[in-house]
């Protein structure tokens, strides 16, 4: 395997333990309300971005490491993450030639599929009744992700001209 391959593994690997450290942080709990799910901000844009489709065995496997560490019901997290990187990499070749608003706009209804699997999940779980509440980190995660975006390309292409 090249250097460059090896240090895009590692960046996607600690880029998302960083997410799951950010969801991991005790919040004040009106600053928690606004919260993005930062892992599947990270796996959509890896999902995108990542010149290969082992992106969904890290979704799933962050997913699993999400559900044990957040307590909640083994695999629910790994199955709506698995379903975002799907739902990206079928159509990551259209999207990375899309302007920025249409690519802003697939991501929050990626995001909000991503929500819908999880209340349906916890719906038949434990007959969790979805707030209007378990939108609001949607409307964070469009204001996030031009920033994290940005951030990230700009990583990659430093690594790639070093």
């Amino acid at each position: 395997m090249s250097k460059q391959h090896n240090q895009s593994n590692l960046l996607i690997h600690l880029s998302i333990l960083f997410a799951i450290l950010l969801t991991l942080f005790p919040w004040p709990e009106k600053i928690a309300l606004f919260q993005p799910h930062w892992v599947a901000l990270l796996i959509a844009y890896w999902s995108l971005y990542a010149a290969n489709t082992k992106v969904m065995f890290v979704a799933f496997a962050y997913g699993l490491i999400l559900d044990i560490l957040m307590g909640s019901l083994l695999g629910k997290h790994g199955m709506s993450l698995v379903a975002l990187s799907f739902l990206v990499n079928k159509s990551a070749k259209k999207l990375r030639m899309t302007s920025f608003w249409q690519l802003l706009m697939m991501v929050m209804v990626w995001l909000f599929n991503d929500i819908v699997i999880r209340a349906t999940i916890d719906w038949i779980s434990y007959r969790y009744q979805p707030q209007w509440q378990d939108l609001i980190p949607l409307f964070t995660a469009a204001f996030i992700w031009p920033w994290l975006k940005y951030l990230l390309d700009r990583i990659q292409t430093s690594m790639r001209n070093s």
